[in-house]
């Protein structure tokens, strides 16, 4: 196995791991019954996996004359985890005004324009990637991830505004995950002759939006059931990711 492959399975096996242990805090903490936690430590386990991303991209650097996917993976891994800290930090203090959500958006942006920029590399490698450039899977992925960047860069950017300018409401703010509902729709109506996996993928994600506008907004009483979707992409997303 290559260095290259070696950190992407590695990676994948411990991002998936702590994002079930993390979620399981997550709706603990919500729900009231780890209330008594902190964010920082309902937030743990994430740390604990992206200090192992950074270690695992250092070793493949050792092993690969890769270097601009090395750098690629630390400012990733990096980004990604300034992030996770610094929201745990403000869902702690959230009427602290030193600590700016302008600030702690910072490094989810360049997370997800370093996402953007990997995902435009692949597609232009020449089809050396077979089991990603697969006819249907493409067709659906190269809309779908894009497109699902681009809205959630613009809906943390209606957030911000809401949260330092002016008050938006829930239906507002979800206006770029309704338009990315809209186009995925379009999408499942031109492949439904020839359905696929990834038509599933984008069908649990689209309803996990729907059912989470529907929790923010009241007509849905408890947070487990926005979660539903997530519940069955978790495991199936872990094992499609090692062929993607």
């Amino acid at each position: 196995m290559s260095a290259r492959k070696g950190i992407k399975y590695s990676s994948w096996i411990f991002l998936n791991i702590s994002f079930v242990i993390w979620l399981i805090f997550f709706l603990m903490k919500i729900s009231g019954k780890l209330s008594s936690w902190s964010w920082i430590k309902i937030f743990s386990p994430l740390y604990i996996t992206f200090i192992l991303l950074i270690f695992f991209a250092g070793s493949a650097a050792l092993k690969s004359s890769d270097f601009g996917y090395f750098i690629w993976s630390i400012l990733s891994v990096c980004s990604l985890g300034i992030f996770s800290v610094l929201v745990s930090i403000k869902l702690n203090s959230p009427e602290d005004p030193n600590i700016n959500l302008f600030y702690v958006l910072i490094p989810l942006w360049v997370f997800l324009g370093l996402a953007m920029l990997l995902r435009n590399d692949s597609r232009n490698d020449n089809g050396k990637r077979k089991n990603y450039r697969t006819k249907g899977f493409k067709k659906n992925f190269r809309i779908f991830y894009p497109s699902f960047i681009v809205y959630l860069t613009i809906y943390t950017i209606l957030e911000l505004i809401s949260q330092t300018t002016y008050l938006l409401s829930w239906s507002i703010k979800f206006i770029p995950f309704f338009i990315f509902i809209g186009t995925n729709i379009l999408v499942f109506l031109t492949k439904i002759q020839e359905p696929g996996l990834d038509m599933i993928v984008t069908g649990l994600v689209c309803s996990f939006l729907l059912l989470l506008y529907l929790y923010l907004i009241g007509k849905i009483g408890h947070i487990a059931v926005p979660f539903i979707p997530v519940y069955i992409i978790v495991p199936f997303s872990f094992i499609l990711g090692f062929f993607i």
